[in-house]
Order: structure tokens, then C-alpha cells, then sequence
């Protein structure tokens, strides 16, 4: 049970996408923690596209930069809202240009390792490009902002990274992917974010020395007009052939309910302690 065509066997997937603007980037996470609570109370397994504006999404790591407030500055000068996930890692870039694509799998915490579930990222971003003569591979780019084991890249040039949360009844698995857009300008925020913060003042956290070139959006890598909702609409195709499901349930209809408004009002209420 280590890749898409075996999980979840006999059990439909529900799909949800979403976009949200500039000023709902926590309300935009909220949704993730909120989501893996409804997989496990459904007992049904998530896949998410979102997107949202101008936002750099920084992991609690990054609060830890010697200069701080100069760092976030930046962000500001920049026109990028802000806020800090209540989870590990360091800072990402969204905007228009940028898909995010969730994983949210109920019970799968002891069934499936932590590179496993990376690999199902892969796996579906594999898939859903075959018919580009390359080659997705995944190591950690060292120099591009968050960088990870499981970075996804091609020609050694990073367009995406992965995280994931595992819980007791559950596991997501959280993919940002560089699609279209700027993402040299991207990589110089990253860069100034880090500078600006004093970085290399202390040696107890691990910043990258972001270079921005290390990075690419997936359109150009591919030699191709792709955009977010083409992006989509490939991973959406190669997922249901994967998992072998000619239609995805729409999730849309389950987050009008009150009781995930109050899940969702509590997980935003939670990440505001985060917040510096």
C-alpha cells in the first residue's frame, strides 16, 4: 500500500478546489488542518488543489532569524502578506503562479512511511507529465527556499516541495508547486527575507543561502504554455487514472455545514497564537 493505484482500494476520493485572496492566507491554512479532521470524521481520503495571492507562508523556524522584524519588512516592502504556520520548515512563496496540492488520508498513519507518502506526490506529478521527455526526480535542491529530501526537480532545477503532518488517525501531505509566474523574483524574496533577518549571524537554526536560480517554474522546465488550471486539470486526469476513479466526489457541498464552520473558526483561532 505504498503507492497511488493500491490505496485506498474500494474507497472514492472526494476533490476540493479552492482560491484564496491575499488577505485569507490563515483562514487559507485553517482549511488544512480542518480538512484532515473531516477525512478522518468521514473516513474518506482528500485531494486539494488551492491557490492564494501574494502570501509567503513562513514555518515557526523562520521567527527564529536573529532580526525578525527587518526580515518580515521585506516581505511588507514587497507587497506579500504574511503568517506563520503552526508546523515546521521554513518560509514558501504563493501567488497566482503557484498550486498547491494536499493529500489528506485517514487512518494511514501506521500503514504508510513517512517517504512513502512523499513518494505519492511524485508518483502523481510523474504521471500526470509523461508525455514531456523528462525526468522528475526528487533531492534536496540546496539552495532554494525550504529546501526538503523530497524537493521535485527536473534537470536539477526545483519547481516543487513537499511536507506532511502525521496524526494519530491520519496522515496530509502538503505539495507547493512553482507553475507559472515570476519565479526568479520568487527566489530574490526568499533571498532578501533571509539576508534582511541576519541569517548567517548564528549557527544553532539552518537557514538555506537561497540562490534564486536554483529554481524554476514547471511551464518553463517543461518548454511549455502550461498554467495553473491546465496544471490542474493534468494532476486531476492522471489521479483518477491512478486510483481508478472515473469521478471525483465533490468535497465543496461538506464545507457549508456548521460544524466545519466551528472546526474551521478554531483551527484559524489556533494558528493566531502563532503569529509574532
Amino acid at each position: 500500500m505504498d503507492d497511488l493505484t493500491s490505496l485506498s482500494v474500494n474507497q472514492d476520493w472526494a476533490i476540493l478546489i479552492q482560491h484564496f485572496e491575499k488577505s485569507a492566507g490563515p483562514r487559507a491554512f485553517a482549511h488544512a488542518n480542518s480538512l484532515l479532521a473531516l477525512s478522518r470524521e468521514r473516513q474518506q481520503p482528500i485531494i486539494h488543489f488551492w491557490t492564494l495571492a501574494d502570501n509567503v507562508i513562513l514555518g515557526m523556524m523562520d521567527t527564529k532569524l536573529p532580526d525578525y522584524p527587518q526580515a518580515v519588512a521585506t516581505l511588507d516592502a514587497a507587497h506579500y502578506a504574511h503568517f506563520v504556520r503552526n508546523a515546521g520548515g521554513l518560509g514558501i512563496v504563493a501567488n497566482a503562479g503557484v498550486l498547491n496540492v494536499s493529500f489528506y488520508l485517514p487512518n494511514m498513519a501506521d500503514q504508510l512511511s513517512i517517504n512513502a507518502a512523499y513518494a505519492l506526490m511524485h508518483q502523481l506529478f510523474s504521471a500526470a507529465f509523461a508525455a514531456y521527455p523528462v525526468t522528475i526526480e526528487h533531492f534536496e535542491v540546496t539552495h532554494s527556499y525550504c529546501p526538503g529530501e523530497y524537493d521535485l526537480s527536473i534537470h536539477g532545477r526545483k519547481f516543487a516541495g513537499i511536507a506532511q503532518r502525521r496524526a494519530k488517525n491520519g496522515i496530509a501531505v502538503f505539495l507547493y508547486a512553482s507553475i507559472t509566474g515570476n519565479q526568479q523574483a520568487r527566489g530574490e524574496l526568499m533571498h532578501s527575507f533571509y539576508t534582511a533577518g541576519q541569517a548567517h549571524r548564528q549557527s544553532r537554526w539552518s537557514f538555506p543561502k537561497v540562490i534564486p536560480a536554483t529554481m524554476a517554474n514547471l511551464a518553463d522546465l517543461l518548454n511549455t504554455p502550461l498554467t495553473v488550471a491546465t496544471a490542474i486539470a493534468h494532476l486531476q486526469t492522471a489521479f483518477c487514472q491512478l486510483v481508478q476513479q472515473p469521478q471525483l466526489v465533490d468535497l465543496a457541498p461538506q464545507l457549508q455545514t456548521n460544524a466545519y464552520h466551528q472546526l474551521l473558526l478554531k483551527n484559524q483561532t489556533a494558528l493566531h497564537r502563532y503569529q509574532l
